[in-house]
């Protein structure tokens, strides 16, 4: 009897390779796959730091000149102030130095006044110094004493106002004889009785004279 039975072809026991147009496509699906993620975590990173930008932005650009014309103009306004300021203490300034000045001049007018009647004292002292027992030597002492405080007055600005043979000016004289002469001309000052004083260009006392008359 005959065995009919047909004998196993062997196994193939490599696997089938794949054809390389297949790996090529999954090759591309996966980096398409790659590529479309990494370009949504891009876009979705771009979204948040754009709106976190624009969070800090002003709202308009209107908005930005309104708040710097603000600025401006109150740095206008205080730049205005300082200058109104300074403006106020320099007059202050001289105000108080223009009120110093004159209570001195006051002062040193008053002081200088009162002097003078003292340097009267001491012209007549030294009219009448020939009926003492030592005449030189008294009226060198009266000499160097009036000398001293004439000298003391002229550092001072005070001179004496001139007077013999000058013609009457009621600016500077005072008129208190009026005397008929054929001597002097008419209006000219004939005798001093006291000595007048000038303090600067400001009169301190005028001189009182006796004026002729035609």
């Amino acid at each position: 009897m005959t065995n009919n039975v047909k004998p196993k072809e062997p196994e193939n026991t490599n696997p089938v390779a794949p054809s390389n147009a297949d790996t090529e496509d999954e090759l591309t699906e996966g980096a398409a796959g790659l590529d479309a993620s990494e370009q949504t975590m891009a876009e979705n990173n771009s979204v948040s730091q754009s709106n976190g930008i624009e969070d800090n932005k002003p709202e308009s650009v209107s908005d930005i000149s309104s708040s710097d014309s603000e600025l401006l103009a109150e740095r206008d306004e205080y730049l205005d102030r300082l200058q109104r300021k300074q403006a106020e203490f320099e007059n202050y300034k001289r105000r108080t130095e223009g009120e110093r000045q004159q209570q001195s001049q006051r002062a040193t007018v008053q002081l200088i006044t009162e002097l003078l009647p003292v340097l009267d004292d001491f012209e007549r002292a030294l009219e009448t110094a020939t009926d003492t027992e030592q005449p030189d030597a008294y009226r060198t002492g009266i000499e160097q004493i009036y000398r001293k405080l004439t000298e003391l007055l002229k550092k001072r600005g005070v001179t004496p106002i001139e007077t013999a043979g000058k013609t009457f000016d009621p600016n500077f004289h005072e008129a208190v004889v009026h005397e008929e002469s054929d001597a002097h001309r008419d209006g000219e000052i004939i005798e001093e009785y006291r000595r007048g004083y000038m303090l600067g260009s400001d009169l301190l006392r005028a001189s009182m004279v006796k004026v002729a008359k035609a």
